[in-house]
């Protein structure tokens, strides 16, 4: 890992432990092992440390091209898919998920930001969906409220998880995904 890698893994470690006012300039320069100054050459400051962490993690752009590229045009297959890949990029993002959740308040400069990942996504499903109507494979419904559903879906299941493991169900990631996904495709198909 080069530098500013390792300084962005210990802020995101050290902000899990110990919150985002006990991870310290001087706490995240030593587990990254640099100079503090270091880390007010990469990034002005911690705040600045933070939002490149979000930036870089961003999941957005690859479910934006999975929806554009990898589509069969069989709703079910689609949704599925998205699903997937979904669960896969919240598992793989969960700290600084966990992060922005429990310290928004001292992170309102990076709202906008953390609001940005489910409105994009919403608009590449609603873009989805308008042109599955469009070629007669989906009812007339209120596509943004589909969206919603299908992301919500999967962000709640990813939340129970990461809270509570298997405890709510033991249902497998594949079992409820097709479970869920064949019952909003029978709902929305023609």
């Amino acid at each position: 890992m080069d530098t500013r890698e390792r300084i962005l893994q210990a802020t995101i470690e050290l902000i899990m432990e110990k919150g985002f006012k006990g991870a310290t300039t001087r706490a995240i320069a030593q587990k990254a092992g640099v100079n503090e100054i270091t880390l007010f050459r990469h990034f002005n400051n911690k705040m600045g440390i933070v939002k490149a962490a979000f930036e870089k993690v961003s999941y957005v752009p690859s479910l934006s091209k999975a929806i554009k590229e990898n589509v069969e045009w069989d709703l079910e297959k689609d949704l599925l898919m998205f699903s997937k890949l979904y669960q896969q990029l919240l598992y793989e993002n969960r700290d600084l998920i966990m992060i922005s959740l429990k310290e928004a308040a001292l992170l309102s400069e990076l709202q906008q930001h953390i609001t940005d990942i489910p409105r994009q996504l919403k608009e590449n499903l609603i873009e989805y969906f308008h042109s599955m109507r469009e070629a007669g494979k989906l009812i007339e419904t209120n596509v943004e409220a589909q969206a919603l559903a299908l992301i919500w879906m999967n962000f709640s299941f990813f939340m129970s998880r990461s809270q509570h493991d298997n405890k709510i169900t033991d249902l497998t990631e594949e079992e409820f995904l097709k479970n869920t996904v064949r019952v909003l495709a029978r709902g929305l198909t023609l």
